[in-house]
């Protein structure tokens, strides 16, 4: 059995409840689709689970799509990424009674953990350590080319999810899918809206990640704040240029992931009558 974890250390900061976990899975359209999902934790030194506690699009991408990509993030901005296959959902066992004996979901009345799906770990990078300095700095680039980019033909965001993504506070991460067929997660955390069609980004920090990314490949940016306030924009990923180097993606669809309405709101589909009762 291949052992994915460095240390101890980094084991039980990725199976604490503090964290920030998201997933990346693939949609009907072959485009990322980034879920925030704290439930992520190692299962042993080669697998990950997930305990779900909602319904939502990624459960129904993981089965379609097996391949995944993972990020955990800490409040002490340590950061590990990785990729994974999907094996198989219980609704019973071990890891099913450890997430619903957590607090969040013992005391809880309204929901517990309904399912945990398991994933075999492909591969999991070394920790990154982010440092704030180095993301005000990409923060202030992004915000000088911005202005540039601003054209709000198709007013794709709405006035909501503008103000999100102008969050300094807030996290941003992008997802592309790479050469073998796996979502990637990079935190982007100094992307901002520029107008309502396009979200631009500044190369640094995480420079030779966001390099990867393939010119005008379909990619995916969630907006994620310690609220829970949450957007997911979906679109077309330009090449990095400029004399500031930034990258952009042009918008073409936006999935609110947060309750009390989990959906697409952009593109507006229209209202159908009914007539078959």
């Amino acid at each position: 059995m291949e052992k994915f974890f460095k240390s101890e250390e980094d084991y039980a900061k990725m199976s604490s409840d503090g964290k920030i976990g998201l997933l990346a899975t693939i949609d009907e359209e072959g485009c990322p689709h980034i879920t925030f999902m704290s439930s992520i934790q190692p299962n042993g030194q080669d697998k990950i689970t997930i305990g779900q506690f909602c319904e939502g699009l990624s459960k129904k991408f993981i089965k379609e799509r097996k391949k995944i990509g993972f990020m955990v993030f800490t409040a002490q901005m340590e950061v590990w990424s990785g990729r994974g296959e999907y094996e198989k959902t219980e609704t019973t066992g071990p890891e099913f009674d450890m997430y619903n004996n957590k607090p969040l979901f013992r005391y809880n009345s309204y929901f517990g953990i309904g399912k945990v799906h398991f994933f075999k770990i492909v591969s999991l990078g070394d920790k990154t350590v982010l440092k704030m300095g180095n993301i005000i700095k990409g923060a202030l680039k992004t915000r000088l080319v911005a202005p540039f980019h601003s054209k709000s033909k198709k007013k794709a965001l709405n006035p909501i999810a503008s103000k999100l993504f102008q969050q300094i506070g807030g996290l941003k991460f992008i997802s592309y899918i790479d050469k073998e067929g796996y979502p990637v997660i990079v935190p982007i955390i100094q992307a901002a809206n520029a107008g309502t069609d396009r979200i631009v980004f500044s190369s640094s920090p995480f420079k030779k990640e966001i390099k990867e990314i393939p010119k005008n490949s379909k990619a995916a940016i969630l907006f994620v704040n310690l609220g829970l306030e949450s957007v997911l924009a979906k679109g077309t990923f330009t090449k990095m240029s400029g004399l500031i180097k930034h990258g952009q993606l042009n918008i073409e669809r936006v999935y609110n992931s947060m309750p009390p309405f989990a959906g697409y709101v952009y593109p507006i589909t229209p209202i159908q009558k009914v007539t078959d009762f």
